[in-house]
């Protein structure tokens, strides 16, 4: 005869478990829209460098379509010059 298992031992067990959020670290953020034509979906992913001169050629480089966010402060974006 098999044994039955108690269903608060399978909760425990189902699921994935939590992941603790992302904190961000204070930098320049840029958001890069990267387009897969294999399915057709866009997808944004952000980005962070520590200075002006790697976001002038990460936007140099890329064939994507590149958003300057700005200077992450903790708490806002504060805006970027880039000329």
């Amino acid at each position: 005869m098999a044994k039955k298992k108690d269903k608060k031992d399978d909760k425990k067990k189902m699921g994935r478990p939590p992941t603790k959020p992302v904190t961000k670290r204070k930098a320049y953020y840029v958001s890069v829209k990267v387009v897969n034509s294999m399915n057709s979906t866009s997808t944004d992913v952000l980005i962070s460098k520590d200075s002006i001169a790697e976001i002038k050629q990460l936007i140099a480089r890329s064939p994507q379509t590149v958003t300057v966010l700005g200077y992450w402060n903790g708490k806002a974006y504060e805006p970027v010059d880039l000329s």
